[in-house]
């Protein structure tokens, strides 16, 4: 058997394999005996989370790139592994400190299901950036498939339809976050 001919293929395997199942780590959920969060600090991390999001990959709505998915996705299209790697890295910590943002935010009981919803979101962008990593190193694997198998679509739903259905405690005047009309 001609194990160079296996490689692409145990490679294309391996990446769509971790890509499934995103970075590997799990959220850090808040404390046992962390107190409940108020609606500002749900609202302060909800925004920091949002904003990873568009630091990372940019408008997934409007389908404009960030300057980190534009240096990935310039990597991918060069085949230069090197710079792949380096963007990816830096997109992946984005998102991770997008995921300690959105289980902070989860900490307010109103908003935790949307949180929920966005913590996946952001481990389906891992998983799509480690496939456009691997992309670039040479692999066979799509991209916008392993976004799907880690359940991106359902979660960018989940968070939209959950932040549209959050309740404003009375007497409270929400603060815009920046990175909701994209001047971050």
């Amino acid at each position: 058997m001609n194990l160079a001919k296996l490689k692409p293929f145990a490679v294309s395997l391996l990446v769509l394999a971790l890509a499934a199942c995103g970075s590997g780590s799990t959220s850090a959920g808040p404390s046992e005996s962390a107190p409940p969060a108020t609606y500002g600090e749900f609202s302060t991390a909800f925004c920091g989370a949002f904003t990873s999001l568009i630091r990372a990959v940019g408008n997934p709505d409007a389908g404009t790139p960030s300057v980190m998915s534009k240096a990935l996705d310039d990597a991918v299209k060069a085949h230069d592994a090197v710079a792949a790697d380096r963007a990816a890295a830096a997109m992946i910590a984005e998102l991770e400190a997008g995921r300690v943002q959105a289980a902070a935010a989860a900490r307010w009981q109103p908003g935790s299901v949307a949180m929920a919803h966005m913590d996946r979101l952001l481990v389906a962008f891992e998983a799509l950036t480690t496939a456009k990593r691997a992309v670039a190193g040479g692999a066979s694997v799509d991209p916008q498939a392993a976004f799907e198998q880690a359940g991106g679509v359902a979660a960018w739903a989940g968070t939209l339809q959950g932040a549209a259905s959050l309740p404003v405690p009375s007497g409270v005047s929400p603060s815009p976050c920046k990175a909701f009309s994209g001047s971050i």
